[in-house]
C-alpha cells in the first residue's frame, strides 16, 4: 500500500504533482507566500488551503482549480489525529503539533537532509519567552541528523 492511499484525492494529487515536478516544499511555499512546514502539512491533509492557495497551487502545478476545490470541499476538515489523553498541559501541545505535522516535518527534513533521523541522545531543548509578544513562548529543538546507510 502506497502512503498516498490513506489521504484525500486533492493531497495525493498534489503529491503527485511535486514529485513528477521535482519541487520542494520550499519552492512551493514561496510560491503561495506560506511556510513550508505548513505548506507540506497542507499536502499530507493536516492543514485547510484558502481560496487563495487552491488557486495558486492549482496554476503551479496545472491542475483544475475547480476538481481540486471540490476534492478538498469533499474531503472534510483536514486529518488531526493528536494526544488522545492529555497529562500534562504545559507539555501536550507540544506533543500535539510534533502529532499533527509529523508527515511535514518528516518530509521536509528529507528533502533538505536526506533520508535519515534526529538523534535523541545530542537533542538540545530550549524554552524561550518571546519578547514583546504577550503571553508567547518558543521551543527549540536541536539535534544531529543522522543519515541512514545502506550496506
Amino acid at each position: 500500500m502506497n502512503s498516498t492511499d490513506k489521504l484525500p484525492p486533492a493531497c495525493a494529487k498534489l503529491l503527485h504533482e511535486k514529485v513528477r515536478r521535482k519541487l520542494t516544499f520550499a519552492q512551493i511555499s514561496a510560491e503561495l507566500s506560506r511556510d513550508e512546514v505548513w505548506t507540506a502539512a497542507l499536502f499530507y491533509g493536516r492543514a485547510s488551503p484558502t481560496h487563495k492557495d487552491i488557486h495558486q497551487l492549482a496554476s503551479l502545478l496545472s491542475l483544475s482549480a475547480e476538481t481540486l476545490e471540490e476534492d478538498f470541499h469533499m474531503a472534510g476538515p483536514p486529518i488531526r489525529d493528536i494526544c488522545d489523553n492529555p497529562t500534562n498541559l504545559v507539555v501536550a501541545p507540544f506533543s500535539d503539533a510534533i502529532k499533527l505535522y509529523e508527515p511535514a516535518i518528516r518530509s521536509v527534513l528529507v528533502e533538505k537532509m536526506g533520508d535519515g533521523a534526529v538523534s535523541t541522545p545530542h537533542m538540545k531543548v530550549r524554552v524561550e519567552k518571546i519578547e514583546n509578544r504577550h503571553n508567547e513562548v518558543r521551543l527549540i529543538l536541536e539535534s544531529k541528523y543522522v543519515p541512514y546507510q545502506s550496506w
